[in-house]
């Protein structure tokens, strides 16, 4: 095959058919793509298996010129956050992942890419990445609902509010039986207010709080209006206990469990954290790191571009409500 031609094979209805040079794919009146390669193009070896489009199932074995390979990565795709880096560093590993396949066709500042919402570097789960222009779509999942399954501990407070943080606080928690705690959840619910923890991303004055704390910079944090739409106690073997949680924008289930702690007469601290979903997306649908390719990367933003459209105009017709 000459490097200079792209071949698709197109199923419709399960009848193939093979489109060469200058011919177009028809995506129900949507795009109409064509398949021709300038003499610059580098042709790259993806292969797109079982990518259902409407009646179409598509399979590219070699693909794009830059332009359409840039104008691929536009979109939103939900990736696994592993437990030990930042939300910062995964979309720099990603970017970095990116840039070397891409070596030569798109350079590293060519791909725009941001995350919709904060997890703690011990907190793993589903992190939404926005590539290229998906970032704007972003704001949708920092301010839709998240779900959290939370392992927690009675008995010790920390300064950061979970595991990793130096033991500010031991307390008695045998008098904490099961009902105790279950009847304590239902003050957290619905539309509360919040302190959020002092270490943590808030900014104050352009600087985290966190970074202040570090420094010994001494400041009051004010109570926050957040939403916390169910809490469930799943299981409770003290001093520990797992529950879940659904939530709106800036809450911080680490200052849920630390004033939970408090309202049970001992204290508390998380102990471990995975966020089980983000808007419309699971574990179930996110990446895991070692599938972290160029060729994952496009086949799940354009899988999930019709889910994506769908639950932006959700929140842009919603967002002036709230579920209290």
């Amino acid at each position: 095959m000459n490097d200079s031609m792209v071949y698709l094979v197109v199923w419709a209805h399960k009848q193939p058919a093979v489109l060469s040079k200058n011919q177009n794919i028809y995506r129900r009146g949507k795009v109409n793509q064509h398949c021709d390669v300038g003499q610059q193009c580098q042709v790259w070896k993806l292969a797109w298996e079982s990518y259902e489009l409407d009646h179409f199932q598509l399979t590219l074995s070699r693909i794009m010129d830059p332009f359409k390979l840039k104008r691929a990565l536009n979109g939103v795709l939900p990736v696994l956050k592993p437990h030990g880096i930042t939300s910062a560093q995964l979309l720099n590993k990603l970017k970095e992942k990116l840039a070397e396949e891409l070596s030569g066709t798109i350079t590293t500042q060519d791909i725009k890419i941001g995350h919709g919402g904060t997890l703690d570097t011990t907190a793993t789960g589903v992190l939404t990445v926005g590539v290229g222009d998906g970032c704007s779509k972003l704001k949708c999942f920092l301010h839709g609902e998240k779900s959290y399954l939370a392992r927690c501990q009675l008995g010790i407070a920390t300064d950061t509010y979970n595991e990793t943080g130096r033991i500010i606080m031991e307390k008695e928690f045998g008098h904490v039986t099961k009902d105790i705690l279950q009847e304590s959840l239902h003050q957290f619910q619905g539309r509360i207010k919040q302190t959020p923890p002092i270490f943590s991303a808030l900014k104050r004055k352009g600087r985290r709080y966190s970074d202040l704390a570090r420094d010994g910079v001494d400041f009051d944090i004010g109570p926050r209006v957040v939403h916390c739409y169910e809490l469930k106690l799943l299981d409770f073997e003290p001093p520990n206990f797992t529950m879940t949680i659904v939530s709106g924008p800036g809450f911080y289930v680490r200052s849920l469990i630390h004033d939970l702690g408090q309202a049970v007469g001992s204290c508390a601290h998380l102990s471990g954290l995975q966020r089980t979903r983000q808007g419309p997306f699971t574990l179930h649908h996110s990446l895991h790191e070692d599938e972290w390719r160029l060729e994952n990367v496009i086949n799940n933003i354009a899988r999930f571009r019709k889910k994506i459209d769908k639950y932006y105009k959700s929140y842009e017709s919603n967002k002036r409500y709230d579920r209290w």
